[in-house]
């Protein structure tokens, strides 16, 4: 399990932010947008941590068994880039439906 973890966590925000930001605009009594997007975009920067804690506790564990291991880092790379790259994506879905929010305001007060 601790091998999927650190992707699902990667991936949590974005999913979060996907269904509850959707529904806070189409629903804006319930949640408001900008509490759900920060509440996320805090979220994505804390569980990207988590996440390569993980992952840097799982490939310890993995060398642990040999006597004198040489480790390589690609691996952590690879989740680092991972991270920001699920952070990109979490600010470009921000930006999509601030914009979408923004346009639906617009057009119910005409």
């Amino acid at each position: 399990m601790l091998t999927i973890l650190p992707l699902l966590l990667i991936i949590l925000p974005v999913l979060s932010q996907l269904i509850w930001g959707t529904f806070s605009i189409y629903r804006p009594a319930l949640f408001k947008f900008s509490q759900i997007s920060w509440i996320n975009f805090i979220l994505q920067i804390v569980l990207s941590l988590v996440a390569f804690n993980i992952a840097d506790y799982n490939f310890s564990k993995q060398y642990e068994q040999y006597p004198n291991p040489m480790r390589c880092g690609m691996p952590l790379v690879g989740m680092a880039v991972a991270c920001f790259f699920s952070l990109f994506v979490l600010i470009l879905i921000l930006v999509i439906q601030f914009l979408i929010k923004r346009w639906r305001a617009k057009r119910n007060t005409i």
